[in-house]
């Protein structure tokens, strides 16, 4: 009895082992009624909540037309019981017509005549806009979305419209400036051009002139040093920068008669420059000659040694004589 009890807590939903078994079949009655009965509960809700007491997804009721008119028999006008120009008796008389209710021509107008035209196919359907349907939530969202995108594409196709015809309306205005702007710049770089073309010119002559003044110059110095050398044996420098110009200076002359190789040995010839700025050629017979007039002149001291101050002197005095 107690596996019995046991296998149907188990079977049966929203049971639980400590709530009695009578509970737990009163709640599966509750809701099998519940399931069984929801959907004509929710049929009567619905119909109740429509104003024309008819469900969401209920077709309309087809009303019929009439084929001569097209209109819904329910909106006929109803014939009401009046007397148009006749006077009906309790006996069912008719009497004739009064003189004042005659026409003055006293001719009787005719009855329009009803022109017998086909009616519809189907004269009892109803247009597509007669026919109304109730939307949800979601869906009336979903289309109030759908029109927004659609009216801001809109919006957008319109923008670009608007502005290709403003683009159209001033291309040619902003063509014709672009052309002025451009051949304006090609001027501008053509003279800028220019002007650099004539300053490296400029430059050019002016380094071609200077080069050619060095050049003299240099010749300059080179012959009046190597006259003077040939003929005393010594040049004074500081007169040849002098002669060569004021841009000129004893250290520019020593480079240039270094570059030129004319200091140095050759042979038994030494050229060399002084600390006094003094181009000195010396040869070997001047050396002989040197130390003969320093051993005869006893210029050695006690140790019989010559200091080079007094060859220096010595050789000046015989370079000079």
């Amino acid at each position: 009895m107690a596996s019995l009890l046991s296998l149907l807590n188990r079977l049966l939903p929203f049971a639980t082992p400590g709530t009695p078994l009578l509970q737990d079949v009163i709640h599966l009655a509750v809701l099998a009624g519940l399931l069984y009965f929801a959907p004509q509960i929710q049929q009567r809700l619905q119909r109740n909540s429509s104003p024309d007491g008819r469900l969401q997804n209920e077709e309309p009721e087809p009303v019929a037309l009439d084929s001569a008119r097209n209109i819904p028999i329910r909106d006929q006008p109803q014939p009401q019981a009046e007397n148009v120009g006749l006077n009906v008796e309790r006996d069912g008389d008719v009497q004739a017509p009064l003189e004042n209710e005659l026409p003055a021509n006293g001719a009787v107008q005719p009855e329009e005549e009803i022109i017998d035209e086909p009616g519809p196919a189907d004269a009892t359907r109803l247009p597509d806009g007669a026919r109304q349907r109730n939307i949800g939530a979601k869906k009336a969202k979903s289309l109030a979305r759908k029109d927004q995108r659609r009216a801001y594409h809109e919006f957008m196709r319109s923008q670009g419209v608007a502005q290709r015809e403003r683009d159209a309306e001033g291309a040619a205005g902003r063509e014709a400036a672009l052309a002025a702007e451009q051949e304006r710049r090609r001027a501008k770089e053509r003279e800028v051009e220019l002007r650099k073309a004539n300053e490296r010119e400029a430059k050019r002559i002016r380094d071609e002139a200077e080069r050619e003044a060095t050049s003299k110059r240099v010749e300059l110095v080179l012959d009046v040093v190597r006259e003077e050398l040939e003929v005393r044996s010594m040049c004074n420098l500081f007169r040849v920068a002098q002669m060569a110009g004021d841009e000129v200076d004893v250290e520019w002359v020593e480079k240039i008669l270094k570059t030129s190789g004319m200091i140095g040995r050759k042979g038994d010839t030494m050229t060399m420059i002084t600390e006094m700025g003094w181009a000195v050629r010396v040869t070997a017979a001047d050396m002989a000659e040197l130390y003969h007039a320093a051993l005869s002149q006893d210029l050695g001291n006690e140790s019989g040694q010559i200091e080079n101050e007094q060859l220096g002197k010595l050789l000046e005095e015989l370079m000079a004589g």
